[in-house]
């Protein structure tokens, strides 16, 4: 099995997650009062040369003068709260993975898209490891060790020594949101049995995904209940129309559009969280005798009841954005109509305006064809081609032929000489012009075709 998580491990689908240069590294300790049990959580800053010396430190210290055992070490990756970024470099963090035997797991656990996963531990071995990842926002391993009780061969030694307690060592890549939700888990009221449970990291994951998944719906039920007082497609009596929304149709699909994209990703997240409250209840069903009671049932219970919940509000909030998704593309199905319908009645207008103008023009036209024989003909005389002096004296009849005869000048000649080949050069260049016209388009065309 180990065999097959590194095969997986090769094949990483997150980014590179860490920064080469970064000087400091953030990590978070959980302490327990000897006596009490009490936890006390400790987030700090280390530099990378002193990641040695922290990986090396005793797990018995003193807090305020009372010893306290640690049970808990986290390593941040990813971008903190606060904007910056704390994550160990590529070097330091190989350190922190080899140190704690995480190896295999964190190169599983990046190679997951989501999920959560056991690695088989070795038969000789009180440690497991552990992976959970749901991309792209969180990615743990952790590996966690039971106390051997059998080292303690002196009776004297067993007697005297404080009770040994399970430790947890994990490295985790969090964004600001997801890392600040994990950070107030942490430092909530946990009791020292269950912190010190295998699935501990579990629950915290399930949680915080739990409580993203809350906010995210909560925002989209928001951007939901603004759009059904827009467009007015609902029955609650409590919400009014605050104004329309025919200018803003396609801003408000969009938003819907952005919604239902959102609760599919909710879906998705729902669906890691049961597999998270799913393994927690493995785990506890599967221990072996002489473990302690399985602590995790009710946690795991009440998560899985709440995702039983969220399941009923995603698929109630879906329906509620595809029904204005519905009634978003009515509204503006009915908005193109009206504005066809109105472009139709432009149309129609400019048709009927243009065919008032073709009667005026051709009434133009008829008027034009009246006169243009006459103004021809008055043109034609007007000009100095016909000698009209000599024919002035010449009494009706005496013409050729008994007919009115009116001697034309060499201008006459001159005119038709002129105007006649004029006429066809004229035709001739606006025939050219057209074969160029034709010739260049069917250029076009091929050139488009090809």
């Amino acid at each position: 099995m180990l065999d097959l998580h590194r095969h997986f491990g090769t094949r990483r689908v997150w980014e590179r997650i860490e920064v080469p240069k970064s000087p400091t590294i953030d990590v978070t300790e959980i302490w327990c009062h000897d006596g009490t049990g009490a936890p006390a959580v400790e987030s700090r800053n280390i530099s990378a040369l002193d990641l040695e010396n922290w990986l090396q430190e005793p797990s018995a210290k003193y807090i305020h003068s009372e010893d306290h055992t640690r049970v808990f070490r986290i390593v941040w990756v990813g971008v903190a709260p606060t904007g910056a970024r704390y994550s160990p470099s590529d070097r330091d963090l190989q350190r922190v993975l080899s140190a704690w035997g995480l190896q295999d797991g964190y190169d599983y656990a990046l190679s997951c898209f989501a999920g959560v996963s056991a690695l088989p531990s070795l038969s000789d071995s009180n440690t497991r490891i552990f992976t959970a990842a749901y991309h792209p926002k969180l990615a743990l391993t952790w590996s966690h060790t039971t106390p051997d009780t059998t080292k303690h061969t002196s009776t004297y030694l067993a007697s005297t020594a404080a009770p040994a307690k399970a430790t947890t060592n994990m490295v985790i890549f969090a964004q600001g949101e997801e890392r600040r939700n994990l950070l107030a888990s942490l430092k909530s009221t946990w009791s020292l049995s269950l912190i010190t449970d295998p699935m501990f990291p579990a629950l915290l994951s399930s949680l915080v995904l739990a409580q993203d998944l809350d906010s995210t719906l909560e925002d989209i039920k928001t951007v939901v209940r603004n759009v059904e007082a827009r467009t007015g497609h609902h029955r609650f009596s409590t919400r009014r129309q605050t104004r329309p929304a025919a200018g803003e149709l396609g801003s408000l699909s969009a938003e819907m559009s952005g919604c239902a994209a959102k609760l599919a990703n909710g879906t998705r997240k729902l669906k890691v969280i049961e597999a998270l409250n799913s393994f927690l209840a493995d785990h506890d069903s599967h221990r072996r005798s002489g473990s302690p009671p399985p602590i995790m049932k009710s946690h795991s219970s009440l998560l899985a009841h709440r995702a039983q919940m969220q399941e009923i509000d995603i698929t109630c909030t879906h329906q509620r954005v595809q029904i204005q998704i519905g009634a978003l593309l009515h509204l503006i199905a009915q908005q193109d109509n009206a504005i066809a319908f109105e472009t139709a009645n432009a149309t129609r207008s400019i048709a009927k305006d243009s065919l008032q103008d073709a009667s005026s023009m051709k009434m133009l036209a008829l008027v034009a064809m009246f006169f243009l024989p006459g103004s021809f003909v008055a043109a034609l005389f007007s000009a100095p081609v016909f000698d009209w002096d000599s024919s002035a004296g010449t009494p009706a009849g005496a013409g050729a032929g008994g007919g009115l005869g009116v001697p034309t000048k060499l201008g006459f000649k001159l005119f038709w000489a002129i105007a006649v080949p004029l006429t066809v050069v004229t035709f001739g260049l606006y025939g050219m012009w057209i074969w160029l016209q034709k010739k260049r388009m069917r250029r076009r065309l091929n050139a488009g075709f090809a």
